[in-house]
């Protein structure tokens, strides 16, 4: 699947689960992406940021949202 489709896909997903909440984080050690909207002023939502996996592409770090529906 290239990226249009994949984010068509996780658009899809939050708007089921989340009221279409869906965050993408991109930091030097890779992409994270789940669905919800983070609080980065609570230290317990930060902590779940900093353990989810990375990913090197964004196509792979939507893919493991939709394999996965990870949520904060």
């Amino acid at each position: 699947m290239n990226l249009e489709i994949l984010i068509k896909k996780a658009e899809v997903l939050a708007k089921e689960k989340t009221d279409g909440h869906l965050s993408i984080l991109k930091f030097t050690t890779g992409y994270k992406v789940f669905l919800g909207t983070p609080n980065l002023d609570i230290g317990k939502e930060r902590k779940n940021i900093s353990n989810m996996n990375s990913f090197a592409t964004l196509e792979e770090a939507l893919k493991n949202l939709l394999e996965t529906n990870i949520s904060i």
